[in-house]
């Protein structure tokens, strides 16, 4: 049977669901796995004896890791453009000035928000240290756990938002709440806009009360204001496994009158399979499941995914050296074919003989495309080893590039051609940057081709166009 599997990493915890993917979705397995105190070696091992022991398939689902909010970073950002492929390569350039790290040590996403009618793009870009995502991919690859994508845990909670029933065209919050933590989340029908993790749950809930929770709720809001991100709020979703959110609904009413608050019990609305029997420290203590129910019960895959760089490369070299595989058990097949028609062919007759000359011909034709194919692999196999070189051209950009310009295109042609499009609002900095190309030992040849104003509704924008030829390594030393 399919299903959608999720497993959501927490302090000494585990959360696992797993959802049927059928025309009536339910749980068919949901638990919280203790691994307090454990080593990432020994956390591998407990996730493995539990797969084994209840008899887990993972052969035919889609299996998600849920990464917390606090450990991403989250930056709203506008883009002079609505290509996506566009978009990833300025985010790629301009993001390293916003963030504690360097652009290779980080894992970045992004999902558009809102696009302009003069072609600007509001865009969520979620980042996370490399380190800490391939922390979370080693322990579920050495529990042999086949996992298909990585997320955050506000994309979870987006997902669930959508599926709440009458949802309004206004602006709707889903506030998670959890034991030790909650997270509010903004969302829309069509994305989410912004969420942020708070160290206040149902433990610190029994022994300080709502205060602290309620001003942390009234600095959300604000905060998303003082960003033009809403200008109102119309309902807010209380999210959590156990009947224990009335009591905040109302303090939170209390703040503003006209705010519809909905309460989501999930261990009670959820479709749960006849088998299955929620843990006691989701229906009593109110472990939270929600990011997990989210992305369970949802038909997309999240939008979000923050897989390591070096796995995906991985997983491509590995689908290369298969199709090798292949490609070379076909020339085999097709020279002992063409083997045994020239041993037959040699004591027939002349229509024989012309029916081994057509085998002949075709087995050629065979080879050809293999040969082209095996080319294709070693383009490919020449693009993966000199990428570094493609990493160095974009940092030396990103050092040349002045704060008011903004590079839409980046194009390198045979003959190592460089082209380069943008858009500036100051044609000063547009002649800076060129005269930096110039003095830079990156390039030679740099010819600024034009400088076209166009009128936006922000005021007069300067289009350009720089080509020049790229150095070769060995003269760039």
């Amino acid at each position: 049977m399919k299903s959608n599997t999720v497993f959501q990493i927490g302090e000494g915890i585990i959360k696992f669901l797993q959802v049927s993917d059928t025309k009536k979705k339910m749980i068919t397995a949901v638990d919280v796995i203790n691994t307090h105190n454990q080593t990432d070696a020994q956390i591998s091992q407990i996730l493995s004896d539990y797969v084994k022991s209840h008899k887990i398939n993972f052969a035919d689902s889609r299996v998600t890791v849920v990464i917390p909010r606090s450990r991403a970073i989250l930056r709203v950002m506008v883009f002079p453009s609505q290509n996506e492929n566009e978009i990833r390569s300025m985010i790629e350039l301009q993001v390293g000035g916003r963030i504690p790290y360097n652009i290779e040590d980080v894992e970045i996403d992004f999902q558009i928000l809102a696009k302009t009618e003069d072609g600007y793009s509001r865009v969520a870009v979620v980042i996370i240290p490399q380190d800490i995502a391939m922390h979370y991919w080693n322990i579920f690859e050495e529990a042999k756990i086949p996992v298909s994508g990585m997320t955050i845990s506000s994309v979870g909670l987006w997902l669930l938002y959508q599926q709440q029933p009458n949802l309004s065209d206004n602006i709707g919050v889903i506030f998670d709440l959890d034991v030790d933590r909650s997270e509010i989340c903004l969302c829309c029908k069509t994305h989410w806009l912004t969420s942020r993790e708070i160290p206040f749950g149902f433990d610190q809930i029994q022994k300080e009360g709502y205060v602290e929770i309620l001003k942390q709720w009234e600095l959300t809001h604000a905060n998303a204001q003082v960003d033009k991100l809403t200008a109102s709020i119309n309902t807010v979703y209380l999210v959590s496994s156990a009947d224990r959110s009335y009591a905040l609904g109302i303090e939170i009413a209390k703040l503003q009158e006209d705010l519809k608050i909905q309460e989501v019990n999930l261990s009670q609305t959820l479709n749960v399979s006849k088998s299955v029997k929620w843990p006691k420290v989701i229906t009593d203590d109110g472990v939270s499941i929600a990011a997990l129910a989210g992305i369970g019960f949802s038909l997309a895959k999240p939008p979000i995914d923050l897989i390591p760089k070096a796995v995906r490369l991985a997983k491509q070299q590995h689908i290369n050296q298969r199709q090798l595989i292949i490609l070379g058990i076909w020339v085999v097949a097709a020279l002992i074919s063409l083997g045994l028609a020239l041993g037959v062919g040699y004591f027939k007759k002349s229509v024989q003989l012309a029916q081994l000359d057509d085998q002949l011909h075709d087995a050629k034709l065979e080879a050809n495309k293999v040969e082209k194919k095996l080319e294709k692999i070693n383009e490919i196999e020449d693009l993966i080893k000199h990428r570094l070189i493609f990493t160095d051209l974009t940092n030396e950009i990103y050092r040349l590039l002045p704060a008011q310009v903004y590079l839409v295109s980046i194009t390198i042609s045979e003959g190592n051609t460089l082209s380069l499009q943008g858009i500036s609002t100051s044609s000063v900095e547009i002649n800076q940057f060129q005269q930096s190309m110039v003095d830079s030992h990156s390039f030679s040849n740099v010819n600024l081709d034009y400088v076209n104003k166009r009128v936006t509704q922000v005021g007069e924008d300067d289009y350009f166009k720089i080509t020049c030829s790229l150095k070769s390594v060995a003269g760039q030393k």
